[in-house]
């Protein structure tokens, strides 16, 4: 399979339709269907199957779109060195990211990171742990934000730690001021994210016998603090997206006992095989990470 064939194969696999697909490569949807044409003569079984809607892919198709992202990887990989070689910064560096570490960090890095190389298209992807291992494992994203406790079989740097704290209503009521001891919240109401987006909050309730009643189930993390603000339960959350400015005035942040943290890092699958945008991102935020 060509190089094109790839990026064909990988857009129309992204896209859900040919008619998109060729917008975003500048070609033809004849083009594109021939592509696909010679592409399936080539591997001797379908790849996509027509819907009124779009196309899917096959699941043959879906066990090859790894190895493609990763040929498409490598090759934006050797494009950048080669524009370094030349003086020159272009290419696409994309980056998953889960959402405290996307509304708190990424703010104060990619605009400085895009002014220094407005060469590179930076592309952000944000979604759950698990969300951001299945991309970095498939190639859809270079570098990725995550837990350690997610991390598995990874190439991961710690870059931070995160400490877990309890965030309650302001008339929640605790034996000492400003603290609050896991015995305390056995029996209340709890507002929870799924468990592949807080695992380390599920590690916390485990490890200390916790069995909470989920009363209400939320998808980040400024909606748990709002819940909890409004009388729906406690929650536990890490404690980075309170560190922005009026960000917890609406509920009481109270420190747990026992404590517990995450630690944040940086994610890839080998580091020795970043591309030269990818390896400066990361220098950034080393850099930045010791600033925290």
């Amino acid at each position: 399979m060509t190089l094109l064939g790839c990026q064909i194969f990988s857009t129309i696999a992204q896209e859900g339709s040919f008619a998109r697909a060729a917008d975003r490569l500048h070609l033809t949807p004849s083009a594109i269907s021939h592509a696909v044409a010679g592409m399936e003569n080539e591997c001797g079984f379908p790849l996509f199957t027509r819907t009124k809607t779009g196309v899917t892919m096959t699941a043959a198709a879906e066990s090859l779109l790894p190895a493609i992202r990763r040929v498409l990887a490598s090759n934006e990989s050797l494009d950048q060195s080669i524009a370094q070689i030349n003086g020159l910064h272009k290419g696409v560096l994309r980056l998953g990211v889960f959402n405290s570490a996307c509304v708190v960090w990424l703010p104060q890095l990619v605009p400085a990171f895009t002014a220094d190389y407005p060469g590179i298209d930076v592309q952000i992807y944000q979604g759950s742990y698990a969300d951001i291992a299945s991309w970095l494992k498939s190639g859809t994203v270079e570098l990725g934000f995550l837990s350690d406790s997610c991390a598995q079989d990874l190439d991961f740097t710690p870059l931070y730690t995160d400490p877990l704290v309890c965030i309650a209503p302001l008339n929640f009521p605790t034996r000492r001021p400003g603290r609050v001891m896991a015995e305390e919240l056995r029996g209340r109401p709890f507002v929870s994210q799924r468990s592949d987006t807080d695992a380390d909050i599920q590690n916390y309730l485990k490890h200390n016998d916790l069995n909470v009643h989920i009363s209400c189930y939320v998808i980040d993390d400024e909606s748990m603090v709002e819940m909890v603000a409004c009388g729906q339960g406690v929650a536990i959350m890490p404690q980075l997206l309170l560190t922005r400015q009026g960000a917890a005035s609406s509920v009481q942040v109270l420190a747990l006992e026992p404590p517990s943290g995450r630690s944040i890092g940086l994610a890839c699958l080998d580091r020795n095989s970043l591309s030269p945008a990818a390896r400066e991102f990361g220098r950034r935020i080393r850099l930045f990470s010791k600033e925290l």
